[in-house]
C-alpha cells in the first residue's frame, strides 16, 4: 500500500485536543536562538568584546541544535510512514465524546506541518495512537500450551475443571471462545488430537473458564482438554488435565 504525503492545508476538526496547527512556543528552535545570538552581538559592550573562543561555542551550539531537530524530523517521519498497514487503536473527542477506533493505517498525510493518520475513513494525530499491532507478527499468536487445565472434585462419574485466560491483552480475550473435549486415549495436546474426542456442552462458548463433565465411567482414566479459539479462527490447545474417576 502506498504511503502518500500531502502539502495541502486543511483546517483542524474540532475537538478537545491540540489543533495540528498550533505551535509550540515554550520549545527554543534554531531561529529563537539565532536571535538571541545577534540581540547579544548588538548589545555587547564594544570595549570589553565577546571572545572569538565564546562565539564560536555558541555557533557550534546553534548547528548542534539544528541537526537534532532534523534528526528529530526523520525520526519522526520514519515513524509516521512505518505505521501504514498496521492495526492500531485510536481515540480522540469529538462533539464532547470520546471516538474510539481500531482498524488499519490506510494513509500518512502531512496537514499543517504535522503527521495525520487516516484509520476506517477517520483522521487522528500521532499523539492520538494508543496501541499498535501487526497481524503478520508472530508476536500476536498466542501460547496456549503454558496454561492448563485443572482438576478438581473428581468422583465416580464426574470431574470439575477450570482454566484461565490464556491472555493479558483485554481486546484478544473479548474475542476468545472455549469448547471442552475429553476422551479415554491421551494425552491430547494438538487441535486435531483435540478435536477427536468426544466434545462436552456446546461449542464456541465465550466468558467460559470452568465446568463440570458428567456422565464419565467409574474406575476410568480421561484426558480432558480446552480448545480455544481467537477472533481471526486460529485455534489453540491447553496442556491437558488427566483424571481417574474412582470405583
Amino acid at each position: 500500500m502506498a504511503t502518500t504525503v500531502n502539502s495541502t492545508q486543511s483546517s483542524a476538526s474540532s475537538s478537545k485536543t491540540s489543533s495540528t496547527g498550533t505551535t509550540d512556543r515554550t520549545k527554543l528552535t534554531a531561529s529563537d536562538f539565532l536571535k538571541l545570538f545577534v540581540t547579544q552581538l548588538q548589545n555587547q559592550d564594544f570595549n570589553d568584546p565577546m571572545d572569538n573562543s565564546a562565539m564560536m561555542n555558541q555557533i557550534t551550539q546553534l548547528s548542534n541544535m539544528q541537526m537534532m531537530q532534523e534528526m528529530a524530523a526523520y525520526s519522526k517521519s520514519g515513524y509516521a510512514m512505518s505505521l501504514v498497514g498496521k492495526t492500531v487503536t485510536a481515540s480522540r473527542y469529538q462533539n464532547g465524546d470520546l471516538d474510539t477506533t481500531t482498524g488499519t493505517v490506510s494513509k500518512v498525510s502531512l496537514v499543517d506541518d504535522e503527521y495525520v493518520l487516516y484509520v476506517n475513513g477517520k483522521k487522528y494525530t500521532l499523539e492520538q495512537i494508543m496501541q499498535i499491532s501487526d497481524p503478520s507478527s508472530s508476536d500476536s499468536k498466542m501460547d496456549v500450551s503454558s496454561y492448563s487445565v485443572k482438576a478438581t472434585n473428581v468422583t465416580k462419574n464426574s470431574a470439575t475443571i477450570k482454566w484461565s485466560i490464556p491472555t493479558e491483552d483485554a481486546t484478544v480475550a473479548s474475542g476468545l471462545k472455549y469448547t471442552v473435549y475429553y476422551s479415554k486415549t491421551g494425552p491430547m495436546k494438538t487441535v486435531a488430537e483435540v478435536q477427536n474426542g468426544t466434545r462436552y456442552g456446546a461449542a464456541n462458548q465465550k466468558d467460559l473458564l470452568g465446568a463440570e463433565i458428567t456422565g464419565l465411567e467409574a474406575g476410568q482414566t480421561y484426558y480432558i482438554n480446552v480448545l480455544v479459539q481467537d477472533a481471526d479462527g486460529n485455534k489453540y490447545v491447553y496442556s491437558p488435565a488427566t483424571i481417574t474417576t474412582s470405583k
